[in-house]
């Protein structure tokens, strides 16, 4: 492997959990060459118009602008319609490009899946 070149997202896996919400679970980097397994499935959640979509961070080691930019990406296609966008699980690493970003506002961050789970049946409730 060349110097600056990373090895991309192992696995990227989508599992629908109760209401319609679903959760993509992102596992090694996410950068550039990885990116666009995960934008296909977060636009394909927006289009199928989904309540609300959980990225599980929490097995990401790299993240770049590229991940960033599909993470906006997707906050804005499901925002259209009023879907939801939730990343759990965000290491230091990871919190760092999303501060460096000016990020961590727009984004709704919750420590770990179970809470980012929690968080969508209390909206669900509220409507």
């Amino acid at each position: 492997m060349s110097q600056g070149k990373r090895s991309g997202i192992v696995k990227v896996s989508l599992r629908q959990v109760n209401d319609g919400i679903s959760v993509i679970d992102l596992e090694g980097d996410f950068d550039l060459y990885s990116s666009p397994k995960a934008r296909e499935i977060l636009l394909k959640l927006a289009k199928e118009k989904a309540p609300a979509v959980v990225v599980n961070l929490s097995k990401v080691g790299y993240m770049d602008s590229s991940g960033i930019a599909t993470l906006i990406e997707a906050l804005r296609a499901l925002g259209k319609y009023g879907g939801k966008l939730i990343l759990a699980g965000v290491n230091l690493k990871t919190m760092e490009v999303i501060k460096l970003a000016r990020l961590e506002k727009i984004f709704d961050i919750k420590e770990n899946e179970e809470q980012a789970l929690a968080s969508t049946k209390s909206q669900t409730q509220q409507v």
